[in-house]
């Protein structure tokens, strides 16, 4: 195995070092190494257990440092975030062909807690387990999640997700003067403040899901090259664009909006022209729809602006109808349908932070900790992304190996790109310490699917 490509990880975590002091910043390497080799719950004890007595050529600090990081540990999440932009993401969107133009995706999922004395939790309604005939409600914490969509040239049809913001939602009663509260729709439309405010001559484009299709999530989409993609009511009050002259024998200023139309549902069940057949890249595939476009007005949400009402139909007539906006009217039909299908990877980021990154199992309770914590598991997730596009798809030894009755994947999934890395490390670990002679290279290969879960 090549350990060159220990170091590219290495050298990926030392671009967040100026979120750090110096001591800290081996705290940190040390525990986000230790999190993508631990097989159990991320818990400090158990990262402990697996760090050992040395990593990456550190000696292994005493425990209590390690639960000092998160609640007493001089840095700050938002820097964190930030660097995790700049210096990771950025230059992977480079990498990958694409010129000043950047996707994001916020959205929020619940992470559930045990215990009444956990720092922020409540009462919250699980989207992803809920249904229509039932909700379920339970104690947990209530994450938003900002994540960055991104294409690689060597998988055109797949959109890796990147989480790169993270805020906790809190409620009124754990609000204060220095954090007062914000709706979820307020706080992504920071993180969407905050990823303008550090790429300024970028493009942003952001697809969010209809609850997010808010005046304060629009408003800071509002500029040249951004724009917004999401849903939009079925029974929204549109209206049609304004009159260019005032009606004669009226009197007042010009109106700022014309007549009202038919909702969105209603305009789809009696409209018979205007729609035409495209073909746009949904889901992982080339997928085929029916389109029909209205320029409008969606005052509530966008105000005077216009609105392109875009209405989505199965040729097939399998699945119902869909009703998309962009709140940039001159925005292309099929970018409208690609980029509101290519969110889905946020939803797949939450599932592997929760299921593989242990994202609902850590078990801080004070508030700094909670505050730390979790997103780590989303921070290590990003990495792990990022050295896989970056150097790890370009080792073959490293690939993780899968069984013979498998048919080949068209792309990774991020647990391929997680046995990768994990291969990587423990190869390093294991070969540094010992002569793999005899027994001991017999078992390598039952160990190595052991450990990184490879499959």
């Amino acid at each position: 195995m090549d350990t060159t490509l220990v170091v590219t990880w290495q050298a990926l975590c030392q671009l967040l070092r100026p979120a750090f002091t110096e001591p800290t910043f081996g705290t940190f390497l040390h525990i986000v190494t230790g999190w993508v080799l631990c097989r159990s719950r991320p818990t400090v004890s158990n990262l402990v257990c697996t760090i050992g007595q040395s990593l990456l050529g550190r000696a292994a600090k005493h425990w209590t440092t390690y639960h000092r990081f998160f609640y007493r540990a001089v840095w700050d999440l938002q820097i964190l975030s930030s660097l995790l932009l700049l210096k990771v993401v950025v230059p992977l969107i480079r990498v990958c062909g694409l010129t000043q133009v950047i996707d994001l995706c916020p959205d929020d999922t619940t992470c559930g807690r045990y215990g009444k004395h956990v720092a922020f939790a409540g009462y919250f309604k699980d989207g992803s387990a809920s249904n229509a005939r039932a909700k379920v409600v339970h104690w947990s914490h209530n994450w938003v999640i900002g994540a960055v969509m991104l294409r690689a040239r060597r998988w055109p049809n797949w959109v890796i997700g990147l989480p790169v913001w993270f805020e906790l939602y809190r409620k009124r009663p754990d609000c204060n003067r220095r954090h007062p509260f914000q709706s979820r729709q307020q706080i992504a439309a920071g993180m969407i403040r905050r990823t303008r405010k550090l790429l300024p001559d970028w493009r942003l484009r952001v697809a969010a899901d209809g609850q997010y299709a808010t005046r304060p999530v629009a408003q800071e989409t509002a500029g040249a090259g951004s724009n917004l993609v999401s849903r939009i009511r079925s029974d929204a009050a549109i209206y049609a664009l304004p009159p260019k002259r005032k009606p004669r024998h009226r009197r007042g200023p010009l109106p700022k909006k014309g007549k009202r139309l038919p909702t969105p549902r209603q305009i789809a069940a009696r409209r018979q022209k205007g729609w035409r057949l495209v073909k746009a890249r949904m889901y992982g595939k080339r997928r085929q729809r029916l389109v029909l476009p209205v320029v409008c007005l969606w005052y509530r949400v966008n105000g005077a602006r216009p609105i392109k009402l875009l209405i989505s139909r199965d040729p097939t007539g399998q699945q119902k109808d869909d009703y998309l906006f962009c709140t940039d009217a001159a925005v292309e039909d099929v970018e409208i349908l690609e980029r509101f299908a290519g969110r889905w990877p946020i939803e797949e980021s939450i599932e592997n932070g929760k299921q593989l990154d242990g994202m609902e199992k850590v078990q801080g309770w004070c508030a700094r900790t909670v505050q730390r914590q979790a997103p780590l598991a989303l921070v290590v997730q990003t990495l792990v992304k990022a050295w896989y596009l970056l150097h790890g798809v370009q080792a073959k030894a490293a690939q993780p190996k899968g069984t013979d009755w498998q048919r080949p994947k068209k792309h990774p999934s991020y647990l391929d790109m997680l046995a990768t890395l994990r291969t990587v490390l423990w190869t390093q670990r294991i070969t540094s310490n010992s002569t793999l002679a005899g027994r001991v290279r017999g078992l390598w290969k039952t160990l190595r699917f052991a450990l990184t879960a490879a499959a």
